[in-house]
């Protein structure tokens, strides 16, 4: 059954096909007009696409249905920084450029997780069988070692030396705030507020973090996801728009969180905030490797998602799949961080629970049928699974 439907202002048949694409990937339909008239039909819209590479038309703001999410395609020529702006509409999720480097699989990306509100993950910007790898990090310690993984990583891959110090930056901006900025105390204070950087390297573990890597050839990402869930999109928003008129020899003399996610803004090719308030926040840049190898430096496109309160019951959670493996965590600790991802707990539950009755099940054919079941790759094992992360 088709239950989502979006409604689209464009006037271009290039986006409307590469929305048709969205539309067959999300099960889901799409009307189509070139002015204000496409609110007039009688199907009301759970995804808004619109076409700004023009001046909107007059009146815009006012037929937005309410509480709707929207998602603008503007010029390959803007400037990301130029269109923060539109992000006080609390509807917009996403800010994307379209040209010759247009991102379908971007595109479909933001698309479903507008729709459907299941939003976390790296794996989502990846085509299905790339696999990412997964590092729990505590400590300042941790942080300088996962680093080094990720550069490795990144060599590996074939990313040059200038990205590799681009992912550098980002990647120590997004951990030094998942470990150091985003803890708060009841009274939502930054916990570590107070403390200097000799302080804070002193603290032998803080709440965990869970980082993910990989690379699709093109792309490279990262993400850095806390447990805590105190970044609210009015902050993450505040911090941007520093991007407008703060310098890079200002983010140099000072720290802090709001700074620190500006240079991440300048550093990547497409930069994700995802948002679960008082539970999650996880922050996702992508590096486009063609892009930096040209000089075109600075993020493209900006996305801001917060999590739908029933997603996780709807679709399991990313990283959670055949194609995410755990890295050994840098502080030689091998245990899964279970404050995390709460919800993830049910899930490992479920799937032991399951692995035991299917186990149960084949013990008890093989009593039956007197076998022998030697190993996975027999065809009559019927309980061989990966063990769930």
């Amino acid at each position: 059954m088709l239950r989502h439907h979006m409604t689209v202002l464009t006037a271009d048949n290039r986006l409307k096909r590469e929305v048709q694409r969205v539309t067959a990937s999300t099960a889901s339909t799409a009307s189509f007009g070139k002015d204000l008239a496409v609110f007039d039909g009688e199907r009301k819209p759970d995804l808004v696409i619109i076409d700004a590479r023009d001046k909107p038309p007059a009146g815009l703001q006012a037929r937005l249905p309410a509480a709707i999410p929207v998602i603008y395609i503007v010029g390959d020529d803007h400037k990301i920084t130029d269109d923060l702006p539109l992000f006080g509409d609390a509807r917009v999720v996403s800010v994307m450029s379209h040209g010759d480097r247009f991102d379908a699989d971007e595109f479909i990306a933001s698309a479903t997780k507008a729709l459907r509100g299941n939003i976390f993950g790296l794996n989502k910007y990846f085509p299905w069988g790339v696999t990412s790898f997964s590092m729990v990090v505590k400590s300042y310690a941790d942080k300088n070692k996962a680093i080094d993984a990720l550069l490795q990583y990144a060599t590996l891959a074939g990313v040059r030396g200038p990205v590799r110090e681009r992912i550098q930056t980002v990647a120590d901006e997004l951990m030094m705030n998942a470990l150091y900025h985003a803890p708060v105390d009841a009274s939502g204070k930054e916990r570590y507020r107070d403390k200097t950087l000799k302080e804070l390297v002193q603290l032998p573990e803080v709440e965990p973090i869970e980082v993910q890597y990989g690379s699709t050839g093109r792309y490279f990402g990262l993400s850095v996801r806390d447990g805590g869930g105190s970044l609210s999109r009015e902050r993450a928003m505040q911090y941007l728009l520093k991007a407008r008129s703060s310098t890079p020899e200002m983010e140099q003399k000072v720290g802090g969180a709001g700074l620190g996610l500006v240079s991440v803004l300048r550093s990547v090719s497409k930069l994700v905030i995802n948002l679960e308030p008082g539970s999650s926040t996880e922050v996702v840049g992508l590096f486009d490797i063609e892009l930096f190898a040209k000089g075109q430096i600075g993020a493209r496109s900006l996305h801001v998602f917060t999590a739908a309160p029933d997603a996780a019951a709807d679709e399991p959670e990313a990283g959670d799949d055949d194609n995410t493996q755990v890295t050994q965590a840098p502080a030689d600790d091998e245990a899964p961080v279970p404050e995390l991802r709460s919800r993830r707990g049910m899930w490992i539950l479920a799937a032991i629970l399951l692995s035991v009755v299917a186990a149960l099940g084949t013990a008890v054919a093989l009593k039956r049928g007197g076998g022998d079941i030697t190993g996975p790759d027999d065809p009559r094992c019927k309980a061989c699974a990966a063990t769930p992360r």
